[in-house]
């Protein structure tokens, strides 16, 4: 009888592969399913698929790897079809992708890297993913995906859904603290004995100063009714980023600030000086705030860990100035190091982008990687200032301009370089500009032909 069974129901791997394919099909034939799943899983990069001891995949990766295999598949089916009605319609011509160029050139000064690491397959295992990963997860793939406003505005509702999830958990935190004392701080909480954003309050900051566009978007667009409720749940994710006492979280909130209040009073010609005039003090605050809070005896194990682990990644960099010690590499750097180990505990990530940069893929690695950022801002940048641009296309980049513009500031200071919740903001505002260019297109063309 058992064995009887055994024939009629697959194994658990076969049941594996079947869940796949069928994702896969179902993605091909509606990618934006699988896309609503990777915004909803954005920011829990510690909610994780193991499979066996070896092998773990954050849901989010897994879910953006099969919606763009089947974007993949569709695409090639469509062009070994020749319908027109496919990829080639809907999509977008790889070579005209922001960023594509110095995103190669990064990739190219990545591959150089190697000849350093002592470890080879795992240094092109990193770069494969995440670095290969992160460009066509998060900056291709919403490109192609989301090709409506609609689809884009339902983008803009799930991200601030998420962004209340996590500002919930902070509040949670707040009044049932996990850990006791005086001084609390909004972090993240578990979830059903799980911590899908982690424990770090930094966690929760890095999701809400890029979610607070949004809000301002979604609030600008809304009914009445619906407006009041967007604006409170905007200032209410901007007072949890303030609670979470996160130093990276004040910085980036006062940077997107400036860049809203730099954008609009130039819209409205007001003068440099009048802008640093009204710029000063909240400036002036937010720095006084930080560094208050840095010279705290709260943070003071921080300042010497981003300072000690500052110091391993310049001198991986004195090493190999010009292509760096490895892609994948500083974490071992961090292991060998016995006094941190002895200070800190277990090795860390780079507390910032560029020493990570430096250390694993040395100046020209930084260069590269810079360009492809100012590249990706740039494009929206050059689309926002377009003169024949709609006013509310004008609004809806701005907000993610300072959104995409804050995760890059908010990742000098922190670790979450090449995973989704730097990279989906970049990637949605790539979108909308390309959907905003897309809508300037067909205006002049109607115009020309009336």
């Amino acid at each position: 009888m058992a064995g009887a069974l055994a024939m009629v129901v697959p194994s658990l791997p076969t049941l594996a592969i079947l869940a796949i394919a069928a994702l896969v099909a179902l993605f091909a034939v509606r990618p934006i399913l699988g896309w609503w799943l990777v915004v909803l899983a954005y920011p829990f990069i510690y909610l994780q698929l193991f499979i066996g001891e070896t092998i773990n995949v954050p849901y989010v990766d897994l879910f953006a790897m099969l919606t763009f295999t089947g974007v993949a598949i569709k695409a090639l089916l469509s062009f070994r079809s020749g319908s027109e009605g496919g990829a080639r319609g809907r999509g977008l011509p790889l070579r005209s992708l922001p960023g594509l160029v110095p995103f190669a050139l990064f990739i190219i000064a990545a591959t150089l890297s190697l000849m350093n690491v002592e470890h080879l397959a795992l240094g092109v295992k990193y770069l494969l993913r995440p670095l290969t990963f992160f460009y066509l997860m998060f900056i291709a793939l919403p490109v192609v995906v989301i090709d409506t406003p609609r689809r884009l505005f339902t983008t803009f509702r799930l991200l601030f859904v998420v962004g209340l999830f996590a500002a919930a958990m902070g509040v949670w935190s707040l009044i049932f603290p996990p850990e006791p004392g005086v001084f609390r701080r909004a972090v993240p909480t578990a979830v059903f004995g799980t911590t899908p954003l982690g424990t770090n309050h930094n966690l929760i900051a890095e999701v809400l100063v890029s979610v607070i566009p949004i809000g301002i978007i979604l609030a600008a667009f809304a009914v009445e009714r619906a407006r009041r409720w967007y604006v409170v749940g905007t200032v209410a994710l901007a007072l949890v980023t303030l609670l979470t006492f996160s130093r990276n979280g004040w910085l980036t909130l006062a940077v997107e600030g400036l860049v809203l209040l730099i954008a609009i009073a130039r819209d409205r010609g007001m003068s440099w000086r009048r802008i640093a005039t009204l710029a000063t003090p909240a400036i002036a605050i937010a720095f006084l705030a930080v560094g208050l809070f840095s010279a705290s005896t709260i943070a003071q194990s921080s300042n010497l860990n981003r300072i000690r682990l500052t110091e391993i990644a310049l001198e991986q960099f004195r090493e190999h100035p010009v292509v760096g010690a490895g892609v994948g590499t500083f974490i071992e750097a961090v292991s060998r190091d016995r006094w941190y180990i002895a200070d800190f505990g277990q090795p860390q990530e780079a507390h910032g982008l560029i020493q990570k940069l430096i250390a694993e893929t040395g100046a020209l690695g930084l260069v590269t990687f810079f360009a492809l950022l100012a590249s990706i801002i740039g494009y929206v940048v050059r689309v926002y200032r377009t003169s024949a641009i709609a006013e509310h296309w004008r609004l809806i980049l701005l907000a993610l301009g300072c959104s995409a513009f804050g995760s890059i500031v908010f990742q000098l200071f922190n670790t979450s370089y090449f995973v989704s919740k730097l990279w989906l903001p970049l990637g949605i505002a790539v979108a909308a500009a390309r959907l905003a260019e897309l809508g300037i297109a067909r205006r002049t063309e109607e115009e020309r032909r009336a």
